[in-house]
């Protein structure tokens, strides 16, 4: 009996969390915008404070980049974007943990992007990039 119970109490709490991350993968599409043609693969993942996503990705010269996430006005979410020497290239806590925010890119460059969980509770977190139409 406890075996069914604690299965249940399982299953509800993954229906919860798939159900916040259909609403974070929706927050980041309206945050991302029209304007820019968003790239194939997102990144997605329930993380908490403390926690962090990362990917890495290749900017080319002369375009505008968008890196949108799925942070709302209750929600504080960290960009860092890192050059392939690890410098800090934008640290979205200088500038109010901005949902989204635009590159002009004058050269091409590889970046790695850190998206780090700043609120108390698990969140699923959404983050889209791409470019300007």
């Amino acid at each position: 009996m406890k075996v069914i119970f604690f299965i249940l109490i399982a299953l509800m709490a993954a229906t919860r969390l798939r159900s916040q991350c259909d609403e974070s993968q929706m927050v980041a599409e309206k945050n991302f915008g029209s304007n820019f043609i968003a790239e194939p693969q997102h990144v997605q993942g329930i993380i908490s404070r403390g926690d962090s996503l990362s990917f890495e990705s290749l900017w080319i010269a002369d375009n505008t980049y968008r890196i949108a996430t799925s942070a709302t006005e209750k929600q504080t979410i960290n960009i860092t974007i890192f050059d392939k020497n690890k410098n800090i290239i934008f640290d979205g806590s200088e500038f109010n943990y901005p949902s989204d925010w635009d590159f002009f890119v004058e050269r091409s460059l590889e970046v790695r992007c850190v998206i780090r969980c700043e609120m108390p509770e698990p969140a699923c977190v959404t983050v889209l990039t791409g470019f300007r139409k």
